[in-house]
């Protein structure tokens, strides 16, 4: 089945599509708002798994990243906001940063300058999205050196807009609303409480741990360049769980969700013939229906 999804990029594409849509079908929640939500969620799977293949993030060409994301995002699906999908852009566009600027020195303090900018003004929209600014800069530092100046400028241009933003609302004479730039952490963990996370977490878990017990036996191209881009990974992952954990917000999951459908990419197109990890693929796609199923039933 794996290698099915692997060879053929318009079956991955379709099964995508068709994860998507079965999971709405199955919530039966129609509205329009969700709908485009959903549209806008599954475009950026799409993107991440376009640049998995612009940057040769897993050595194959492959849409397997798609195929895991809109597994995985069924975790967020039934209460998708317009807060999950600032966070999905904001770790798409640092990836892409992140990978544009590692081969080109001179252009990457741009790069950087590029996403404090964007912070901002994600900054402006959601006033968590300033908690994004640790993990992402631990994702330039992976993917190529870079001095500590081009940091403190990304900052800089950071408080800039935030700054600009606040002026604004001053000038207009509303400003209540400057607070609202102030994070908000209500650290309500009744959220973890989610059947989602519960089923399909532990599954997720358990198979990344296989994935690095099985990493030194993968047949890479670049064995050192794909085994630093999983530690990258990882360590993505490891930073969104800490901030699940310290923010106690669900809107976070999705910046762990990207990273992960990565890593399980990597398993499952290195492992592809292997009938062990066909069987996990599987387990994981029968494990998020099955919640989605069960939250149905609970729900109604």
């Amino acid at each position: 089945m794996i290698q099915l999804l692997t060879k053929n990029n318009g079956i991955a594409i379709l099964v995508s599509v068709l994860i998507f849509s079965t999971s709405f079908v199955l919530l039966q929640n129609f509205e329009t708002k969700q709908l485009i939500y959903g549209l806008v969620l599954f475009l950026q799977g799409f993107t991440l798994n376009y640049l998995c293949f612009r940057y040769s993030v897993l050595g194959y060409k492959s849409s397997l990243p798609l195929v895991l994301f809109a597994c995985l995002s069924l975790i967020i699906l039934p209460q998708l906001s317009v807060q999950d999908l600032i966070y999905g852009f904001v770790w798409l566009a640092a990836f892409f940063l992140a990978f544009e600027s590692r081969d080109d020195a001179k252009t990457s303090k741009d790069f950087i300058i590029y996403f404090g900018i964007l912070l901002g003004v994600a900054q402006t929209i959601d006033n968590t999205s300033v908690l994004f600014m640790l993990p992402v800069y631990l994702l330039f530092m992976q993917t190529g050196g870079r001095s500590k100046g081009s940091y403190l400028l990304s900052i800089l241009y950071f408080v800039m807009i935030v700054a600009a933003y606040s002026g604004i609302l001053f000038v207009m004479e509303i400003p209540d609303k400057i607070y609202n730039l102030i994070p908000n952490l209500k650290f309500d963990y009744s959220v973890f409480n989610s059947l989602f996370l519960k089923l399909l977490m532990p599954t997720v878990f358990v198979s990344l741990v296989v994935h690095f017990l099985l990493i030194n036996n993968y047949r890479f191209r670049y064995p050192n360049k794909s085994k630093i881009l999983n530690y990258t990974m990882f360590l993505q992952v490891l930073v969104a769980f800490i901030l699940l954990l310290l923010s106690a917000k669900t809107e976070f999951l999705i910046y762990l969700l990207m990273p992960s459908s990565i890593l399980l990419s990597f398993m499952f197109l290195y492992k592809s013939k292997n009938t062990f990890a066909n069987a996990a693929f599987i387990c994981l796609l029968t494990v998020a229906f099955g919640s989605l199923l069960m939250y149905k039933i609970l729900m109604l």
